[in-house]
């Protein structure tokens, strides 16, 4: 199987910062094994569900069930190896500076 590097894209996180809910997108690079860039984006992205990161910013988020946050895949590249052992933190971004 072939190694990919996925970017997530995660939206329309309600969060509380500063003392004040705004909504916040982020991205963070991700590593998964598999046939082709189709599944990697599934495997990535399943894997990062379940993680501490994503388990503790779902908990921090108040979203409502009519506007649930949103993941996706993007810039989905095979690569030789991983340079890194842990993984990338979040690059969060505010929403309505966008």
């Amino acid at each position: 199987m072939a190694l990919y590097r996925v970017t997530i894209h995660g939206r329309n996180f309600r969060l509380n910062m500063d003392g004040k809910w705004e909504k916040f997108g982020f991205y963070t690079p991700r590593f998964a094994e598999a046939p082709d860039a189709v599944l990697a984006e599934q495997v990535a992205l399943e894997d990062f569900r379940h993680s501490p990161k994503y388990q503790d910013l779902i908990e921090r988020s108040l979203n409502s069930e009519d506007d649930p946050p949103v993941l996706c895949g993007e810039d989905i590249t095979q690569v030789p190896e991983v340079s890194g052992k842990a993984p990338a933190g979040l690059a969060l971004y505010r929403e309505s500076d966008v």
